[in-house]
């Protein structure tokens, strides 16, 4: 980065230095690409060719995601959240002492039955609320939107 001598800065706030008027930056709009650059909508080989030349250059993506599983972490997180809460840990653990001989109260199958409905029923109603942030988060991606840009029409 090149440092303006020093006599060049105009006053300003304490804390802030200021460049010359003359002087100017390039400021680069996350929704088009630098000039000269691929376009980023073709082809996924075209991007793959240009990470592994080192390119170091990333725009940034402006979909929205608001889910917070996949199809492979649903279960284990939907459980480490559930295992969360006091009340089903303290059932689950009483549906276990069932099976110990010298404490069970009735079948130990019969206990487990309502411990894993509630649970069950838990984690389906996070899957369908999962799922509709989901449906949610794709129609707002899709949605048209308007870039303002000081280049002509572009496609």
């Amino acid at each position: 980065m090149e440092r303006e001598p020093a006599g060049t800065e105009e006053p300003g706030p304490p804390g802030r230095r200021r460049r010359r008027e003359g002087r100017t930056r390039t400021v680069r709009s996350n929704l088009l690409p630098p000039p000269g650059a691929e376009d980023p909508a073709a082809g996924a080989a075209k991007g793959e060719r240009r990470r592994r030349r080192g390119c170091a250059q990333h725009l940034a993506d402006n979909r929205l995601k608001t889910t917070k599983y996949t199809l492979l972490s649903f279960l284990p997180k939907n459980l480490f959240e559930q295992f969360h809460r006091p009340a089903n840990v303290y059932f689950v653990f009483i549906a276990l002492l069932n099976f110990v001989p010298a404490v069970n109260a009735f079948q130990p199958g019969l206990a487990l039955a309502p411990v894993l409905f509630i649970l069950a029923i838990t984690a389906f109603r996070d899957l369908w609320e999962d799922y509709s942030r989901h449906r949610s988060d794709h129609k707002i991606n899709h949605l048209g939107c308007l870039v303002f840009s000081s280049r002509p029409n572009l496609k």
